[in-house]
């Protein structure tokens, strides 16, 4: 039998959502478990290549293999989980080569996502933007690097949904996990003061009405994770 208690209070100390922030809507026991595996994955508790059994997991969070199994497909449509021959089940280990073709192919469209949603951006819009970046600045101040991360998506996230878009956000959102776990794992330098300013600048130039510099500033910060990518791509050849 499922026992929604230990599910929830793994969701207290733990939960990673990682999707829009503020829908106001309750959680089903398969999505608190989607979460709970998200942030062990993306934090590297479940590390890359690790063999994920359904009936261990199972037990660890006190419900049925149910919701495990359903929630892995849904990982893996995220490209966090792997489900191999045999259907053997196991953490998608990551690739740098592939992580960076990811951020590129990403950072097109986040770009159509800003380009499209600025024009509906009002001021709801913008408070969630401000919450965002207030969010990361007090991340940065107690080291909080998982939420610094995911304030900084959610920052993103606001343009992006702005769009109004379905295909572009499916296509985008689904990705969120994969960004942040390289982020988390390869790419703490990134949360920094600097990476602060950057945020703050997209905001300053989009109430500026300077669309092209809101850009110019979404470049540079895509452009510095496929560097760091790439870096490592060179360092594992050595």
């Amino acid at each position: 039998m499922e026992r929604p208690h230990a599910i929830s209070s793994h969701l207290h100390s733990e939960s990673l959502q990682l999707a829009p922030s503020g829908t106001g809507r309750s959680v089903t026991l398969r999505q608190a478990v989607v979460r709970l595996l998200r942030a062990r994955i993306v934090e590297g508790g479940l590390p890359p290549g690790m063999l994920l059994r359904e009936t261990a997991l199972a037990q660890q969070f006190g419900v049925s293999a149910t919701p495990i199994r359903e929630a892995l497909g849904t990982l893996a449509s995220e490209g966090l989980v792997e489900i191999e021959a045999h259907r053997l089940k196991r953490v998608a280990p990551i690739d740098m080569a592939a992580t960076g073709d990811l951020i590129r192919v990403q950072a097109e469209l986040w770009r159509l996502g800003y380009r499209w949603g600025m024009s509906r951006i009002g001021a709801v819009q913008v408070e969630r933007i401000e919450d965002a970046i207030a969010r990361y600045r007090a991340a940065l101040a107690m080291s909080e690097h998982m939420a610094a991360i995911q304030a900084g998506l959610d920052f993103h996230t606001v343009f992006i949904v702005a769009s109004q878009n379905r295909e572009l956000l499916r296509s985008t959102l689904d990705r969120r996990g994969l960004i942040a776990r390289f982020i988390f794992l390869h790419g703490i330098e990134t949360l920094s003061a600097t990476g602060l300013s950057q945020h703050e600048a997209i905001l300053h130039a989009f109430k500026a009405d300077d669309h092209a510099a809101v850009l110019a500033c979404l470049d540079r910060m895509a452009a510095r994770l496929v560097a760091l990518c790439d870096n490592h791509s060179f360092i594992n050849k050595d």
